[in-house]
């Protein structure tokens, strides 16, 4: 694999931390049985020259990566999918700087971070690409199952994709409950993460809702829908960011941080990651076993 950057500083610090993180996973025995190299380049045409896949993830800026398509157009195979990590910019916009058949084989394939731990890569094709054949997506989507990842596919572009959105409906309604005086922030967090959110790595929502039973998600759903939150902007986060309180970056969010508990939530967050891989991997294996 190739690594490219235009800074030669930060390509080998890039390949310092994917061999690290590579190493990780070795040591925890969620590699691959087959791991490659990793190696860095500062030369685009090297980067990308007979590759079979591109995944961009440069800074979410539009011109930006509209100025590195357009680049890569002339410089890969005619087979090659380029995907961007992106789920804020318009995969279409970024498409429409190659004005060749490049740009019908270009998809968003956006990474859920963090990337090496969580098993989830969200597709969406260009509107370009959405009618290309040999699908471009479907060829994406068969890679990264064969890698370990647990793509899906929208069948739209949509602005945040999917998870974002989730998240961010969430996010809305804490807010609301928050601004209501219903509850503080630990205690809305904590209802989260001691709560429902132990059964959301094992159950969506449509599939909870059957568990629970549609009758009964049907009548409460009913009583408290029109209650929800509408917020059409984030006004704790605007006077968070106006005070300077960034989050964990600052060490000052919605709570106060210091590097310790910063450092003692992201080890909780990533060994939960971790060992729900570890479980995934094992199931994997047990399935071939019994083949």
């Amino acid at each position: 694999m190739l690594l490219y950057g235009y800074k030669a500083g930060k390509v080998e610090e890039a390949v310092q931390a994917a061999q690290e993180t590579m190493n990780f996973l070795k040591k925890h025995g969620v590699a691959a049985t087959s791991c490659g190299s990793i190696r860095g380049t500062t030369c685009l045409a090297e980067a990308v020259n007979g590759a079979d896949f591109v995944f961009e993830a440069i800074a979410e800026d539009l011109e930006a990566k509209q100025q590195l398509f357009a680049q890569m157009e002339g410089l890969v195979s005619p087979s090659c999918v380029l995907c961007t990590n992106t789920s804020s910019l318009s995969v279409s916009a970024i498409a429409s700087a190659c004005a060749g058949p490049v740009a019908k084989r270009i998809v968003a394939a956006h990474f859920i971070g963090p990337a090496h731990l969580v098993p989830l890569v969200e597709l969406c094709p260009s509107r370009q690409s959405a009618a290309a054949s040999p699908a471009p997506i479907e060829r994406v989507r068969r890679f990264l199952e064969g890698i370990g990842k647990k793509p899906i596919v929208l069948k739209k572009e949509i602005d945040g994709f999917i998870a974002a959105r989730l998240q961010a409906c969430l996010y809305r309604e804490c807010l609301h409950l928050v601004e209501q005086g219903v509850a503080d922030c630990a205690s809305i967090d904590g209802a989260v993460y001691n709560g429902f959110g132990r059964r959301l790595n094992q159950l969506g929502p449509f599939i909870q809702a059957d568990f629970a039973g549609v009758d009964l998600t049907q009548r409460t759903h009913a009583a408290f829908f029109p209650q929800l939150g509408h917020h059409q902007r984030d006004a704790r986060a605007d006077a968070l960011v106006q005070e300077g309180r960034l989050g964990v970056k600052s060490l000052q969010g919605h709570y106060t941080w210091t590097a310790e508990q910063v450092s003692e939530m992201a080890a909780r967050r990533d060994g939960e990651l971790l060992r729900r891989l570890q479980v995934d991997r094992s199931a994997v294996q047990g399935r071939r076993s019994a083949l």
